[in-house]
């Protein structure tokens, strides 16, 4: 009895090269921007998180004001309660224009303690674990985002020139934001809002720090909101 052996012809084997072939050339760019899309966009809801678990602290009553400083480290700066009823609240406040104008400042003047465990680069090109370039950074004019987290909203950054501003269209009011950039297509100084580059996604933040999250159109250059 003659046993047949089934195998693969060579025409068999080119429609297989041919078949694969054409899925490298139509799916991989696509997979391999999702892959990319995907990366920054991770980055962008840790921020988000980290964020809202800032202002979780001052909620609860553990502080009576967060400072973030939007670099490209997150920089924390906090304010004890008690410390914020003397400068904001009391009749002879130490710093009398912070009260007068309610305001508060960069670094850890006017009460602020240095929360030094979140003192690492955190984006940028010296991150290699880091997928994103950021804006407002210290290669651009504004220089940083500086957002103060209270209860009431009542108290912002005192030089608001420094942070990156917008207008929301659905409030009508001026908003905080920070840009995220793929590292793929873009350079720490060609991160910025009208670069009209893929891979693009930004956070607003209001005086209360709610948070809304955009991801950028190329193909009709506008921005669309995805969270908030």
């Amino acid at each position: 009895m003659k046993i047949k052996k089934n195998a693969f012809t060579i025409l068999e084997l080119l429609v297989v090269l041919a078949v694969i072939g054409v899925f490298s050339v139509v799916a991989y760019p696509k997979i391999s921007n999702w892959i990319v899309d995907r990366n920054v966009k991770k980055e962008v809801f840790e921020t988000v998180a980290f964020v809202k678990e800032r202002k979780a602290e001052v909620t609860s009553g553990k502080y009576g004001m967060v400072q973030i400083l939007f670099n490209r480290q997150l920089q924390v700066f906090t304010m004890s309660p008690d410390r914020f009823i003397e400068i904001y609240k009391s009749i002879n406040s130490p710093f009398s224009s912070h009260k007068q104008n309610y305001t508060c400042g960069f670094g850890d003047t006017a009460g602020f303690t240095r929360q030094n465990q979140y003192d690492k680069e955190d984006f940028g090109v010296y991150v290699s674990a880091s997928n994103v370039h950021i804006y407002p950074s210290a290669w651009h004019n504004p220089m940083r985002t500086a957002v103060c987290i209270t209860k009431d909203g009542s108290i912002s950054y005192y030089r608001p020139n420094q942070n990156g501003r917008i207008k929301d269209q659905s409030t009508g009011q001026m908003v905080d934001f920070f840009l995220f950039c793929s590292k793929s297509n873009s350079t720490e100084t060609s991160c910025k809002y009208n670069s009209n580059l893929e891979h693009r996604y930004m956070i607003t933040l209001d005086k209360f720090q709610n948070m809304k999250v955009f991801k950028y159109n190329k193909s009709k250059n506008k921005w669309n909101k995805i969270d908030g």
